[in-house]
């Protein structure tokens, strides 16, 4: 058998994250608050993309000549390779360009400086790797997906299932992001943070055991439970404890913002006869259009072909731009209606009657991906008659119950701070007594659920109860 090398056609599917895929994605995880600043940035950046409010700017009211000096002294100066994106409206000649480019100037000059986020941070780091173009995509996607304390907030698998991207591809690129700086950053679980922040540490091989298989008893302070677990001594013991004690388990805690969070609601639920309709608060969204004295040049005869293709594509983003925008509108309007539909009864009677809801359930309402509903559900608030709640607030798993079916979470949550606040001056209740009441209601669950739930509550225990 002879063996040479020979040149073979095969033909394969695979997902290519254009850039207009990669900016719909992003916008769709903004806050009405996120999303008017990225507008403002693009306004900069983009001389093509204008607000609504800015004067009509007619080609028959500038006089030709002007127009054609202008067009002459762009081909003269043969166009350098570093085209500089002013020199199309910067003339003081032209009309067109004074209030526009003032406008620019005092939002660059008055912008408030602010610190680097995490993200941002990450990308500029994975900027500086000589990674290839596509894994370098991949990495902006993965990004996007880590929350404010470090972790990736979404499972590869559903990234992988929704764009048709190779399990092992996105493995791999996840990794390359966990040797960035924060240690631990991009960890799935706190696990996994550990973990890669004692590899990068060093070779610490009893402390990356305990962590693996002595998790729950290192929550729980059971260190003789640990010690005989890993047949370990006790001097050996303090000493990788004390090596573990160092780890931060929420990496992206650094870039926390200290300043003062306002928060303006994204959508408004209101009742109107009966009937609960959702309205889009995009009172704050300037409405945005592509410049026209771009789009008349494109179509003027004379113009230099670069110059053409430079306002070709500017205009091509704004479209895009203003395209993502809509998108954005129009699934945050769907996955809201879908989700007031499914909750009518906490709208009519209040909290404690929420409905166990999760991702899958909207997303076979509305025909989209469960990702997609986790993104356009982040970060966004819905203003109702009760307040302004979360969208991530009506998402909560099911809780089997002896009477009335399924219960959620929040529902039990709203049960007990009703328990607690209707116990009396003198008799504060266990969360044993707890326990012991909701099994009366039908609803059975352990102390230690009861005790997680009161946390997050913000409610003290029984104990400490008593002393205020």
């Amino acid at each position: 058998m002879d063996i040479k090398p020979e040149l073979q056609i095969k033909q394969s599917q695979k997902l290519i994250m254009t850039p207009q895929l990669q900016q719909a994605i992003k916008m769709l995880q903004l806050s009405n608050l996120d999303l008017n600043q990225r507008i403002e940035e693009e306004l900069v950046e983009n001389p093509a993309l204008e607000k609504e409010e800015r004067q009509e700017y007619s080609l028959d009211e500038v006089n030709e000549e002007v127009i054609q000096q202008k067009i002459d002294k762009v081909q003269d100066e043969k166009v350098k390779e570093d085209f500089d994106e002013e020199s199309i409206i910067a003339d003081s000649d032209f009309p067109f360009t004074g209030s526009g480019e003032d406008k620019k100037r005092e939002f660059i000059e008055g912008t408030v400086s602010r610190d680097e986020t995490l993200r941002e941070y990450l990308l500029r780091q994975v900027q500086l790797l000589e990674i290839e173009e596509p894994d370098f995509e991949l990495a902006e996607l993965l990004i996007s997906y880590i929350d404010e304390n470090g972790y990736l907030s979404v499972h590869l698998e559903e990234i992988s299932g929704e764009f048709n991207i190779p399990f092992e591809r996105l493995e791999r690129v996840l990794r390359t992001i966990q040797s960035l700086d924060p240690p631990g950053v991009g960890a799935r679980n706190i696990q996994e943070c550990l973990i890669i922040q004692l590899q990068i540490k060093g070779d610490y091989p009893i402390a990356e055991r305990i962590i693996r298989d002595c998790l729950n008893e290192l929550r729980l302070k059971r260190y003789n439970e640990i010690a005989k677990k890993c047949r370990i001594a006790k001097s050996k013991l303090d000493e990788n404890l004390s090596v573990i004690s160092h780890l931060e388990p929420y990496p992206g805690r650094q870039y926390y913002s200290g300043d003062i969070r306002y928060i303006i609601p994204d959508v408004i639920v209101e009742e109107r006869d009966g009937v609960f309709e959702v309205i889009s608060n995009s009172f704050y969204i300037p409405k945005l259009r592509v410049n026209r004295y771009y789009e008349d040049l494109m179509r003027t005869r004379g113009v230099e072909k670069r110059v053409k293709d430079f306002v070709s594509e500017k205009v091509q983003r704004a479209k895009t731009f203003m395209h993502s925008i809509d998108q954005r509108e129009s699934t945050l309007l769907r996955v809201a209606r879908a989700i007031v539909d499914r909750q009518l009864d906490f709208f009519q009677r209040g909290p404690m009657y929420l409905k166990p809801m999760i991702l899958r359930d909207i997303a076979q309402d509305v025909d989209l991906h469960e990702s997609t509903i986790s993104r356009i559900t982040s970060s966004k608030y819905v203003q109702t008659s009760l307040g302004v709640y979360s969208l991530k607030y009506f998402f909560s798993n099911p809780i089997p119950t002896e009477r009335s079916g399924d219960i959620s979470s929040t529902s039990i949550k709203e049960i007990i701070r009703e328990i607690i606040d209707n116990e009396g001056d003198k008799r504060h209740l266990s969360d044993q007594k707890i326990v012991d009441l909701l099994q009366k209601r039908g609803i059975k669950i352990a102390r230690r659920t009861v005790a997680k739930y009161r946390k997050e509550l913000h409610i003290l225990p029984s104990n400490l109860r008593r002393s205020q």
